[in-house]
């Protein structure tokens, strides 16, 4: 595929949108990007490093990908992997990719069409405890941020449902009987990469789950991205926010 430079590309000034769920979007505040090789079915505006972001502290950091594989940054105790689950369907694609990045080179693919009833899921798991659940204590964070955009094959842009999963509704915490019914929220991605902040405060179980409980922040298992319908989703730079 055919390689699309794109020079002097500058993000836009500041910005900040309200969202339901207490998401928060916000823009680069400062405009020094490099040259970016951009292919073809990429996110629009990919950025290489606004000021604001380049020294984020190390130990926040979640994944990255820019490891080149499924393993997220092994930092504060974290030494987990991205997982996916499938539930059924068949024609889905997870992968650490050096075809588009947010920052950096590398970021995380996500696509599916045909999805099952229940769709699937992606995940990155805090603590690799092989097929057991393993809870990560997170309660000197506020919550995650991660740079994402739809890709080229996604259609129509929509709500991505997102959030966490703990030892309480992980099917494999051995808590939960009616288990997945995770702490979540709806994130309104373009096709463009931008900057987005979910607060752990802002989320909530959809209510169909056994248990129902207040989040407990000390016994989180991973980050999941679980859309409902057809998508082709990139993201990168996934972190902890204190």
């Amino acid at each position: 595929m055919a390689l699309v430079f794109v020079m002097g590309m500058v993000p836009p000034a500041a910005r900040y949108v309200v969202l339901a769920a207490a998401v928060q979007l916000a823009g680069a505040c400062d405009g020094s990007v490099e040259p970016i090789q951009v292919q073809d079915g990429c996110p629009g505006k990919p950025l290489r490093g606004p000021t604001i972001y380049e020294n984020e502290p190390a130990n926040q950091l979640i994944d990255d990908f820019e490891g080149g594989n499924s393993q997220i940054a092994q930092v504060e105790g974290r030494d987990g992997h991205w997982v996916l689950g499938a539930n059924g369907t068949t024609n889905v694609i997870v992968e650490n990719s050096p075809r588009c990045a947010a920052r950096d080179r590398r970021a995380g693919h996500f696509q599916a069409t045909n999805l099952s009833p229940t769709g699937p899921n992606w995940t990155a798991i805090f603590i690799s405890s092989g097929n057991t659940a393993a809870p990560y204590d997170a309660r000197k964070y506020s919550g995650i941020s991660f740079w994402a955009a739809f890709g080229g094959e996604n259609g129509p842009s929509f709500r991505v449902p997102l959030g966490v999963t703990t030892m309480d509704n992980a099917w494999n915490g051995g808590i939960c009987t009616k288990c997945m019914d995770y702490y979540g929220t709806k994130v309104p991605l373009t096709g463009d990469w931008q900057r987005y902040t979910i607060s752990f405060s802002a989320l909530a179980q959809s209510g169909w789950g056994i248990p129902i409980l207040p989040m407990r922040q000390d016994q989180l298992v991973g980050f999941i991205i679980w859309p409902l319908q057809p998508f082709d989703i990139w993201i990168d730079d996934v972190r902890f926010e204190p």
